[in-house]
């Protein structure tokens, strides 16, 4: 046998041994959330992933502390959770973009109530991918991403996970991003989710002796206002499709994309290499070509009126 059949046979065993190993959490049993506590903290509640979280933990009995910008939306999905899954609800008005007491105004507004899962879910995307000097606004829009994407995870998981470690008992979930991975034209989004990822894995060796799992999950595309995709197929999961398989994987794994698709597209983007920044450029690059002639038209039809 030659040495390049060898070295063949080996490349597909280790491609093989990868699969098995992305797709071995699916038949591992998940932590019992109704074990942890009574109340599981959401932010960014109201929309795509948060919601259909809190949707899939009211289903199994959790009783929810929503925390999100507009208070409409909230007092909406909290209504909605009550009525249809007979659990207890909290609201929390809050913008992450301008709130100086993130972490005060947490601790005082769950004073009292045993949570046993934080979902670190609230986020802020650009609104189209876009060269980094060219950002409308991109001073702010910057210091928003970082504000929004980190510090307030930060200040959320310190008010939450004391009570946690003190019980040492709970679970934390950061919702990180595929674009963590590498995403030219979403530079500092993509940069703030790989903080995610990197503070969620050194967390997660802090803090497993004490009784507490911390996961992150990095989805590729979602249903959701923020991706601006609105039909769901094989690959684009709706939110409450990805909540339960998500949940399904809380303490089976430490980082995931949370999804089985997604698990495929991640594997095919390891095999190809280098080839894969190449790619993401490629198409964001299309993706913002097709931004901008949508808003040159609707510019030209503003002044056209």
């Amino acid at each position: 046998m030659s040495l390049i059949t060898v070295a063949g046979y080996a490349a597909v065993l280790y491609l093989l041994a990868k699969l098995l190993t992305y797709l071995s959490k699916y038949v591992r049993t998940p932590l019992n959330v109704n074990k942890l506590g009574d109340w599981s903290l959401v932010t960014g509640a109201t929309d795509g992933i948060g919601k259909g979280v809190c949707e899939e933990l009211a289903k199994q009995g959790q009783n929810i502390v929503l925390v999100s910008r507009t208070l409409s939306k909230l007092e909406s999905c909290a209504k909605e959770l009550e009525e249809k899954f007979k659990v207890k609800t909290k609201t929390i008005q809050m913008d992450f973009g301008s709130e100086k007491n993130i972490q005060e105004r947490i601790e005082a507004e769950t004073k009292g109530l045993t949570i046993g899962l934080l979902v670190n879910n609230v986020g802020l995307s650009y609104d189209h991918p876009e060269y980094f000097l060219e950002i409308e606004d991109g001073a702010n829009k910057c210091q928003a991403l970082v504000d929004i994407n980190i510090n307030s995870m930060l200040k959320v998981t310190r008010a939450v996970l004391p009570s946690m470690v003190a019980r040492r008992k709970g679970a934390v979930i950061n919702m990180s991003s595929f674009s963590a991975l590498g995403a030219p034209l979403l530079s500092v989004y993509g940069a703030s989710k790989a903080f995610v990822m990197k503070w969620s894995e050194d967390m997660e060796m802090e803090y497993s002796r004490k009784g507490v799992t911390i996961m992150c999950a990095y989805p590729f595309y979602v249903v959701s206002n923020m991706s601006k995709i609105r039909k769901s197929s094989w690959s684009t999961p709706t939110p409450g499709a990805y909540a339960k398989s998500l949940l399904n994987q809380l303490g089976c794994v430490s980082c995931t994309t949370g999804y089985w698709a997604h698990d495929l597209m991640n594997f095919g983007l390891t095999v190809i290499g280098p080839l894969g920044p190449i790619i993401s450029m490629k198409t964001l690059q299309a993706v913002r070509a097709r931004a901008l002639k949508k808003k040159e038209r609707l510019n030209n039809e503003k002044k056209a009126e």
